[in-house]
């Protein structure tokens, strides 16, 4: 009888890693090819699919990814194989896991289902593993008892913690064969997941906050060009999702990716897809990453859609210094912003990433951070909880004391599903350690910097009043003094938005101060059932935008363009029919914006103004020029490519709140949902 092995890259039924099980498709690929059809492999990525396997086919192996999102719904389905089989070897990796080895003998003793942790890259290294299990015909004690240091492999044994040593990385990334062009991945390319592409491993940058920011990692390689198109191709046959991710560290920052930038555009011109290319995402060489856009994009700008990032994490240079960040130059930040909105299409987001509490942060050097990534142009700044993350520098005790880390723990949103193993129901929540303060920010600083994050996600990220935030530029208003002031309008005790940020501020407050505490708390009567409701443990940024632009949008237009018109006004702004001009935007952008992902037309209206040509040439330029003679009316549709994109993302996240929240943040080119307009 041939082994079985199961591979799991388990997900929370509902929460937005929803992608390709590209991780442990490669890990499997390499087994497949060294030991071809000696051995019987299955993939999973649901849980109730793993569960309906494993209860029909007692597997040799039972190997799990661990990642922050999955590690204790990994756990818990491996611990319950491992009581009724306890002949099963269970084999977990991935990155979530400690960097020093005290943490590691924690992890393994806190966990002692798992018979060995493969640390790193693991193609290699796991198929090592498997091949001395069929040598010693899978008796796990026998090889544990002669404590041979397997590479990229910890393991316990009569507590004995055996470390091996870190295996060299493959230096021809061909030689580890593409999942997808074996077929591997086939059964999960119709079922609405993200597909994920890998083009290089590695990041030369030493950021402490990241994972791949240790030595290991420093060294970049490449896969051929010849595969990533082939890959391309294959997914662009088969999937039924419109979007892809590049997952590399720095995509666009290197020579070779130009290549591949344009085998994208073709596959998209060949498929039509693409519709959304997500993961430009290198930290430096700006040039090369706006050309890269540009070549996706097409001279014709009818390519895909294109995310451009600036991972930044701060503009503070004691924060950059504290977590070894070889920073992006503003100026090429400012680049980035104007190029990303004319120089690709039009049609390309940039996207900057901010992480709180860092560090060295402060309140002011957050809030400045903040207001240099607006008036740089950037269209989403996006602010993240500083997690800490097993495996990175910054998690260790060492920079804990050094930097005076408080911490507190949170549960995971979306991850409070519950399922059923051999008769047996349990959930598997999730729980997040994060840093809220150390000592150079108090709490009181932290909360005051997640309220304005909120207000960015509500008023300003992926340019939802770009119509107007343009017109105040025109009128040299400053961006960022425009969003401080919504922000200050929205947050005061006069708001007809305040109970929506007083239901944030609470939600951001539930905290805990261990993991234990927190795994308590989810035990009392009651609380789970909260949580799974929806009442409690949501990201509270996403979740709130999406209460705030589903519900509220009329609000706040009425806040926006408000503000908006009392800044130009204080500007000496005067002339009537660019006052008449704001009022009369207002209500367009409502009548295209409002019920955002309804499949519903928004009807017709008449207007003084050529807001279909405005559309046309982005909002740029006088809009007195744009005055009509007579009215005009306009149609607000919804295209047939618009239905299907808002369908293909409402199956994958639910159209709940929590599920409007991981669209609009996360998932979706969010102009691509505001109404299609034409001349009536």
């Amino acid at each position: 009888m041939k082994p079985v092995i199961c591979f799991s890259d388990l997900t929370h039924v509902g929460h937005s890693c929803n992608s390709m099980p590209y991780g442990i498709g490669l890990v499997a690929a390499y087994a497949k090819k060294e030991l071809g059809d000696g051995v019987d492999i299955s993939l999973f990525k649901a849980v109730d699919d793993l569960i309906a396997h494993v209860e029909a086919t007692t597997p040799h192996l039972a190997c799990f990814s661990n990642y922050i999102w999955n590690k204790n719904l990994s756990y818990e389905v491996a611990k319950r194989i491992k009581e009724r089989s306890p002949e099963t070897i269970v084999v977990f990796g991935g990155p979530n896991y400690p960097l020093e080895e005290g943490g590691q003998v924690k992890f393994m003793a806190d966990h002692p289902a798992i018979d060995f942790y493969f640390v790193k890259e693991g193609e290699i290294a796991f198929t090592a593993f498997l091949q001395e299990m069929l040598n010693c015909d899978f008796d796990v004690r026998g090889l544990k008892e002669q404590r041979k240091r397997l590479d990229n492999c910890n393991y316990i044994i009569d507590g004995d913690f055996i470390c091996g040593g870190l295996a060299d990385r493959p230096e021809n990334m061909d030689d580890l064969p593409s999942p997808y062009l074996n077929g591997l991945l086939d059964p999960f390319l119709t079922q609405g997941l993200m597909p994920l592409i890998q083009t290089a491993r590695g990041c030369p940058f030493k950021c402490t906050f990241c994972q791949e920011g240790v030595e290991y990692y420093n060294r970049v390689k490449r896969y051929s060009r010849e595969r990533i198109k082939s890959e391309l191709e294959y997914i662009a046959q088969r999937s039924s999702f419109p979007d892809v991710h590049c997952i590399d560290s720095n995509f666009g920052m290197f020579k070779g990716d130009i290549d591949i930038a344009s085998d994208i555009h073709a596959c998209h011109k060949k498929y039509g897809w693409p519709k959304y290319f997500i993961g430009l995402s290198g930290k430096n060489q700006k040039a090369k990453v706006l050309e890269a856009a540009s070549i996706i994009r097409g001279e014709d700008a009818k390519g895909p859609d294109v995310w451009l990032s600036a991972s930044v994490q701060s503009l503070d240079q004691g924060v950059l210094d504290s977590i070894k960040r070889g920073n992006v130059a503003k100026e090429e930040l400012m680049f980035v912003a104007t190029e990303s909105d004319g120089g690709s299409g039009g049609s390309a987001t940039s996207f900057s990433e901010l992480i709180l509490c860092l560090p060295g942060d402060t309140k002011k050097a957050h809030f400045d951070s903040v207001r240099e990534l607006i008036d740089a142009g950037m269209t989403v700044v996006r602010s993240h909880q500083f997690i800490m993350l097993n495996g990175s520098e910054a998690a260790t005790e060492a920079d804990r004391q050094k930097f005076g880390m408080v911490t507190r723990f949170r549960i995971t949103p979306a991850t409070t599903d519950s399922h059923e193993i051999y008769g047996e129901k349990f959930t598997a929540p999730e729980i997040d350690e994060i840093c809220v303060a150390n000592n150079t920010m108090p709490f009181e600083g932290y909360i005051d910097c997640r309220m304005l994050n909120l207000s960015l996600e509500i008023f300003y990220n992926n340019d939802l009043f770009s119509e107007l935030t343009k017109l105040l530029r025109w009128h040299d208003v400053s961006i960022s003094n425009f969003v401080m002031n919504v922000h200050e309008r929205a947050t005061s005790p006069e708001s007809p938005l305040v109970d929506l940020y007083e239901d944030f501020l609470r939600e951001t407050k539930e905290l805990f101060k261990t993991e234990e505490e927190a795994a308590d708390y989810l035990k009392q009567p009651g609380v789970l059932e909260r949580y799974v409701d929806g009442e409690l443990g949501n990201n509270e940024q996403m979740l709130y935008r999406a209460v705030a632009i589903v519900h509220h949008m009329d609000k706040l237009h009425d806040m926006a363009f408000g503000a908006g018109k009392e800044m130009l006004k204080s500007k000496g702004v005067k002339n009537e029919k660019l006052l008449d001009y704001i009022d009369e935007l207002a209500e367009y952008s409502l009548l295209r914006k409002r019920d955002i992902l309804s499949l519903e037309a928004g009807g017709d209206k008449k207007f003084n103004f050529d807001f279909v040509d405005l559309e046309a040439c982005n909002f740029n330029g006088d809009p007195l020029s744009f005055l009509l003679s007579k009215e005009k009316s306009i149609s607000f549709k919804r295209t047939r490519e618009q239905k299907d994109y808002i369908t293909s993302y409402k199956k994958l996240y639910g159209d709940t709140d929590a599920g409007i929240g991981n669209i609009l943040g996360m998932a979706a080119n969010v102009s691509s949902l505001y109404r299609h307009v034409e001349s009536a």
